[in-house]
This record gives C-alpha cells, sequence and structure tokens, in this order.
C-alpha cells in the first residue's frame, strides 16, 4: 500500500518545518541566505555546498516561525512569507540562488536557483528580492 499524506497532514509539516506553531519541541526559526557559487541543488546537497555570500552589505536573514503565513492546504499545500529584500551597499559578484536553512545553520532545507539569474550585484543599492515559499503535494 502506497503511503498517502492528506493535505492537512502536509500543512501541519509544513508549519512545522517553518517554526510557525508552538505544538512541537526542537522548533527552529530559518534563515534565508544568498549563495555565490555557480551550483544547482540536488537531493544530496547539504548546507556545505553552497559559497554564502560575504561583503558589501549582505546579511542573511532569519524568518521567524510566527511571521509565515498559515499553511493553505490544498494540490499543491503551501506555507509562504512576506517578501524580503538584501540591499547591498557595493559590488558583491554574481548570486546564483538562495538556500534556507534551520537557525543552527548546518541543516539545509530547501534552496532554489534563480531561473533567470544569475543577478549581479554591482552598485551600492542594488536589491534582490525574494518571497519565501515552500510546497507539499
Amino acid at each position: 500500500m502506497a503511503l498517502v499524506v492528506p493535505n492537512i497532514g502536509e500543512a501541519i509539516a509544513l508549519e512545522y518545518l517553518v517554526n510557525r506553531t508552538t505544538t512541537y519541541a526542537n522548533r527552529e526559526n530559518l534563515v534565508l541566505r544568498l549563495y555565490t557559487n555557480d551550483y544547482t541543488c540536488v537531493e544530496a546537497s547539504t548546507a556545505a555546498s553552497f559559497t554564502e555570500a560575504s561583503g558589501n552589505g549582505y546579511s542573511a536573514i532569519t524568518l521567524t516561525g510566527n511571521s509565515w503565513n498559515a499553511a493553505t492546504a490544498g494540490d499543491p499545500t503551501y506555507v509562504d512569507y512576506a517578501q524580503q529584500t538584501f540591499t547591498f551597499t557595493g559590488a558583491l559578484g554574481n548570486v546564483y540562488g538562495y538556500y534556507l536553512t534551520r537557525s543552527t545553520g548546518t541543516e539545509l532545507v530547501y534552496a532554489e536557483r534563480f531561473s533567470d539569474g544569475p543577478y549581479n550585484v554591482q552598485n551600492n543599492g542594488d536589491q534582490i528580492k525574494i518571497t519565501p515559499r515552500i510546497e507539499a503535494s
């Protein structure tokens, strides 16, 4: 028999993953990070697979659990967060995508390579905007 996770089960799992609910132990906020190495995430990727951006105003963004929107059960079930903006103070070079880790920084949750990137950060005031969304289907 095949395992079936119903939509509500997916919603519960996503809310736990993003630390939106206080029901579970060992909860951690997620941290949104940009990466600068020319890399495409695969199933075996880890946080160490990515070279995190550094310098020129870059700072990772902590996504607090209770600021995620409530999971929407459906096909797909998803949870999302308000758009986040990285603003730079100078040249950083190519940014290929972003990834999320748990707040300890060692566990990769997910990653996405920019489909229209890389973005070449060159100037004071350049920005990269990301709206985090996690889906389960």
